[in-house]
């Protein structure tokens, strides 16, 4: 049994996160607390936690070569797949044979000198319009415009942002239906004296040129002064297929938002430990942390300084934690009924799996589809797991037997399909 003490910290860790972020024009009594202390989660074994685990390999050939998964969307019949590394985007079939890919957008040329930078490549980031078969693209050679694709990998044409709204100044984006295109702001791309042109961080619109809506008021007293602020996981949108939906995060925020095309319908306030949480005043007191802030996380590795990889199935809300702190305390299923908590990483390979890992520690999940979720691993991690295993006796499937007898270490990647038992 905890302590007084102990639970007095979660008081203060309570009473902290209500006063550390932004409700989003939203009262308090309209969130959902969540209650979450990565130390105190459960583990177990994959056939206690999962009905499923599935492992499809992706397409080994000359016409088809992946470097990394850096982002998957997954659609009824396709794995839609960002390769940065690669600088393309792949659609993949559900058996992990490639359909076609986006490889040129007609006339973007990638600089020479910057072709190790990943933030010059002609693939930046892509969200799907599925309705339509579409898949658009953002490119940094081009800030002015989303290019567009369609599932057979044809260039169709492009599509001119606004600059009303800072359209063309957005990071995470998607499309919530055939109409409604969500996108958000990140306020530390902006200067305490900008905020009248930021007014928002949060914004709908229906055709790139109106705005339908805007949430998470701007706040200046959040932005710090000195450019020392780690801030890379705001956004991207997460998606489950839960009717026209998706769970949006943003870097230092505890919350998590589900957006739907009317804006932000639910908030789930996360209550971490104090020993994980932020300090108050991190963001805004120049006298203690100016020049400081990247230290004070390498120094506290265990604080975290985002939520990403949002996701739902059922009852049960994945959640993942980042901070510099190297532990299998970062992939959590969070019961929305019962509370209980799993840590996915410490949960053990078995027959199921075949003994081999399911969900990457660096990736994390990566996608999910109402029933399954997905993660990804490299052939030298199947390959390296499978050497280490092998006293396990396992018993692979066909498709497992047919990837380690014809692949090897340097081959594509695996795509990891899972089913959570959902009443668990």
């Amino acid at each position: 049994m905890k302590s007084v003490f102990t639970k007095y910290l979660w008081l203060l860790s309570f009473l902290f996160t209500l006063s550390n972020s932004v409700l989003a024009n939203q009262s308090i009594q309209d969130t959902t607390v969540l209650r979450l202390d990565p130390e105190d989660s459960m583990g177990g074994t994959c056939n206690e936690t999962f009905d499923e685990i599935t492992y499809i390999p992706i397409e080994n050939s000359q016409r088809c070569i992946v470097g990394k998964i850096s982002k998957l969307e997954v659609l009824d019949n396709y794995f839609i797949v960002f390769d940065r590394s690669m600088d393309q985007v792949l659609v993949l079939n559900k058996d992990g044979s490639l359909h076609a890919k986006c490889e040129n957008i007609p006339g973007l040329h990638k600089n020479g000198n910057m072709i190790n930078n990943f933030n010059f490549n002609i693939f930046g980031d892509f969200t799907v319009q599925s309705d339509k078969q579409q898949i658009l693209i953002r490119t940094n050679l081009d800030k002015e415009n989303l290019f567009i694709f369609n599932f057979d990998g044809l260039f169709k044409g492009k599509i001119p942002l606004t600059k009303k709204n800072n359209g063309t100044r957005f990071w995470g984006f998607s499309y919530l239906d055939s109409n409604t295109f969500v996108y958000s702001v990140s306020h530390s791309t902006f200067e305490q004296d900008s905020a009248q042109s930021v007014a928002k961080e949060l914004y709908l619109t229906n055709d790139f040129s109106s705005n339908i809506k805007s949430e998470i008021p701007y706040d200046h007293n959040n932005i710090a002064k000195a450019g020392d602020v780690e801030v890379n996981m705001d956004g991207p949108f997460y998606h489950s297929s839960i009717n026209n939906s998706c769970f949006f995060t943003r870097s230092y925020d505890y919350n998590i938002y589900k957006i739907d095309k009317k804006g932000i319908s639910d908030v789930y306030k996360v209550m971490l430990p104090m020993a994980y949480s932020v300090p108050t005043d991190f963001l805004y007191n120049e006298k203690k942390y100016r020049s400081k802030r990247r230290d004070y996380l390498n120094v506290n590795r265990q604080i975290v300084y985002a939520l990403s990889n949002i996701y739902s199935i059922g009852p049960k809300l994945f959640i993942t934690i980042n901070n510099h702190q190297n532990t299998n305390h970062k992939i959590f299923s969070y019961n929305l009924k019962t509370s209980a908590t799993l840590s996915l990483l410490n949960i053990s390979p078995d027959s199921l799996s075949s003994f081999l890992p399911f969900i990457n520690k660096s990736n994390s999940i990566q996608g999910c589809d109402g029933q399954y979720i997905y993660s990804s691993f490299s052939s030298l991690e199947l390959f390296e797991s499978r050497e280490a295993t092998q006293d396990k006796k396992p018993n692979y499937p066909a498709v497992l037997k047919k990837y380690f007898a014809t692949q090897n270490r340097k081959s594509n990647p695996v795509i990891v399909q899972m089913k959570p038992k959902v009443n668990m």
